[in-house]
């Protein structure tokens, strides 16, 4: 484009264009492909609109350039009414034919076409103008054109999702209260105006979720592809006063599970909102035995969400206690969960609570120990000293030997090869470091002993109901003791 045409359209300078010799000069674009309109609009020049050399008919007027935008896409981005109103009323004249000025066009709706133009997202000029909050114009073209309301760009989004999206009040309730056709709440991914409403508190102070519903009463139980309600975006987003609302205009929305069966209530205490569960299930108490697809509790979720304050809120109360040691289908509680993050803080809340089965396991015969342990078996001296108070929590000290550890956790499940072949790796290195001679002999003394007193704890006979044992005045009572005795004594003195 001209440099002298460009400053022009940019300045609303119309001498240039009266002393143009060039006839042609107005059809030069820029690298944009934006004729001297879309610079005018760009700079909110109303007069060049007005007063350039241009008739009626020029294409100029609603040519595009290489994204889709005509000068009105243009005018919607920049907020610049005056630009808007005039192209509206310049699109009504452009197809009325000037012969028949006083009749008016055949179609009264054909020039509402040029208003509907797309661009290259399939924005009209009306998302244009939401998305960037212009009230003002958002009102021009809906009084010119209130199916502008329903249309939706590439992405499915209409401009009362972008509206509410955007967090633009004013231009929500406009559409919401003056369009005279009821608009598109369609989003992207299946999310509705409804479901992103709840997620902006400030909009829901304005009784914005109510006129929703009462325009579209199932839109309260619609899911995006994800399968989450309205419900669930509330309990995401902390919205108390969404999720009251939504609860009194249809409770039965609690009940609703998304594609991994997780709840609105499982949502909320994984997000750590023990206001809204109290609400759901002070509204809906049986909510609370709802599972996921893995039949996890609302525990099972604030633990996995590391949510502290929900879990002293359940084991604070009392109508959630069956909550407490209830397993998934593998067999994990709570505490089990807890102990595979490696999170202190709620395993000793859970340990400190008398009702926390420590000794639970998994269907691999897992106990919660066994999980926070990990591989680390007999790596003691890298076991710190907060590590070995959650261990004392969990009912396991660090002093047990470690090949009597290995052994028990080899027999415990059975083991892939590349495990058991790792295992091993982990097992030589060990043993590489541990010295011999001496040291080699009291491991295995202190393996020895711990068989030996087992047994010796384990009396044949069984113990009376005083607690003494059975056989415990017979000759083969302290036989059996003194051999026991024998037995470590000789295994202590070898070669020491």
């Amino acid at each position: 484009m001209d440099p002298s045409l460009y400053r022009a359209a940019r300045s609303g300078d119309l001498g240039f264009l009266r002393t143009a010799r060039d006839n042609n000069i107005l059809d030069q674009k820029t690298p944009k492909d934006n004729n001297v309109l879309h610079v005018a609009a760009e700079f909110k020049q109303i007069d060049f609109f007005e007063n350039a050399p241009l008739d009626d008919q020029s294409p100029l007027f609603w040519a595009t350039n290489k994204k889709g935008n005509t000068p009105l896409h243009v005018a919607a981005r920049v907020g610049c009414h005056e630009v808007v109103k005039f192209l509206i009323e310049h699109a009504l004249r452009t197809l009325i034919d000037p012969a028949d000025q006083e009749s008016g066009p055949a179609d009264a709706n054909a020039h509402k076409e040029l208003l509907r133009k797309t661009n290259s997202q399939k924005d009209t000029a009306l998302h244009v103008a939401v998305r960037n909050g212009h009230v003002g114009v958002v009102t021009l073209l809906v009084e010119a054109d209130p199916q502008l309301c329903s249309f939706t760009n590439s992405a499915n989004e209409s401009p009362l999702f972008l509206a509410v999206r955007n967090g633009s009040a004013n231009v929500v309730l406009y559409i919401l209260n003056e369009s005279p056709i009821l608009p598109s709440f369609h989003g992207t991914n299946g999310v509705t105006a409804l479901h992103m409403a709840v997620t902006r508190k400030h909009l829901t102070g304005r009784s914005i979720v109510e006129t929703m519903v009462s325009k579209i009463p199932g839109i309260i139980r619609e899911v995006d592809e994800l399968g989450w309600t309205p419900l669930h975006y509330a309990a995401l987003g902390r919205n108390l006063e969404a999720t009251r609302v939504l609860l009194q205009l249809d409770s039965d929305a609690s009940y609703i599970l998304d594609k991994s069966g997780l709840s609105a209530l499982h949502v909320a205490a994984y997000a750590g909102c023990t206001k809204i569960m109290e609400e759901m299930i002070g509204c809906r108490p049986d909510t609370c035995d709802l599972l996921n697809d893995k039949g996890q509790t609302i525990l099972h979720a604030a633990v996995l969400g590391e949510q502290i304050n929900v879990v002293n809120y359940i084991l604070k109360n009392p109508k959630l206690a069956g909550l407490i040691n209830e397993v998934d289908n593998d067999g994990n509680t709570p505490l089990h969960l807890a102990a595979r993050q490696h999170n202190r803080q709620i395993i000793t809340t859970l340990t400190q609570d008398r009702r926390v089965d420590k000794t639970a396991t998994t269907e691999e015969f897992s106990q919660a120990v066994d999980f926070f342990l990990g591989d680390n078996f007999g790596e003691q001296e890298s076991i710190s000293l907060l590590d070995r108070q959650v261990l004392r929590h969990l009912g396991r000290s660090v002093g047990i030997p470690f090949f009597q550890q290995q052994i028990t956790s080899d027999f415990k499940k059975p083991e892939s090869p590349g495990s058991i072949a790792l295992k091993k790796e982990k097992r030589q290195a060990h043993s590489d470091q541990v010295p011999k001679g001496r040291d080699t002999i009291l491991l295995v003394v202190t393996l020895i002993a711990t068989v030996t007193f087992v047994a010796a704890l384990n009396v044949p006979g069984g113990f009376k109901s005083n607690g003494k044992a059975a056989l415990a005045d017979s000759p083969f009572s302290l036989f059996f003791i003194t051999f026991d005795v024998a037995a470590f004594s000789l295994a202590f003195n070898r070669d020491l």
